[in-house]
């Protein structure tokens, strides 16, 4: 008998990780913690780390399947295709992994485990929409650059502080437009 639930363990894990990531995609897991002040006077705002792992766990698993799909799929050449185009997804779903937003001196900087990171300088902002429904604030560069700070990222209200410090004299007098209490 306890074998049977056992044999069940991994599907309900599975399962458990894929409602914390959709939570926390959501922002509804970790979305009230406090942006991390950094050394040398940058502020560092961090994706949820539940999230981030969720999601790595189920990019995994699926990784699995596809592999598992495969090898069967010799045989049968639609088993074949599919194993590859979930193990091409799981591979794009890894280079999607929210990256971390740090502020510096010098302007923002987005920091990615597996791609090129971004930067915009303070002097180089053309554009700041900040969605006040969806949650996101997405700052955009002269040269078309976006840096996002989605729901799963740390401390809106202060990204949206810093910016103002950093901007303020480009920006509009009543910016955010919004309450940024805490």
């Amino acid at each position: 008998m306890i074998w049977k639930t056992l044999h069940w363990a991994p599907h309900l894990v599975f399962w458990v990780a894929l409602a914390v990531l959709a939570l926390s995609l959501s922002g509804r897991v970790n979305n009230r913690r406090l942006a991390k002040v950094l050394d040398g006077g940058g502020v560092e705002f961090a994706p949820s780390w539940i999230g981030v792992w969720a999601w790595i766990f189920v990019a995994l698993r699926l990784a699995l399947d596809a592999e598992k799909d495969l090898r069967k799929g010799m045989a049968h050449p639609w088993g074949f295709a599919a194993g590859a185009l979930l193990e091409v997804a799981v591979l794009g779903s890894l280079f999607a992994l929210p990256g971390t937003i740090v502020v510096t001196r010098h302007g923002l900087e987005k920091v990615y485990w597996l791609r090129r990171n971004t930067c915009i300088r303070w002097n180089e902002i053309v554009e700041i929409n900040t969605g006040e429904k969806s949650g996101t604030v997405t700052i955009v560069g002269g040269d078309g650059t976006r840096i996002i700070h989605s729901r799963e990222m740390a401390d809106r209200p202060r990204l949206l502080l810093e910016l103002k410090r950093h901007c303020g004299e480009n920006l509009p007098s009543d910016f955010p437009r919004e309450h940024l209490g805490r």
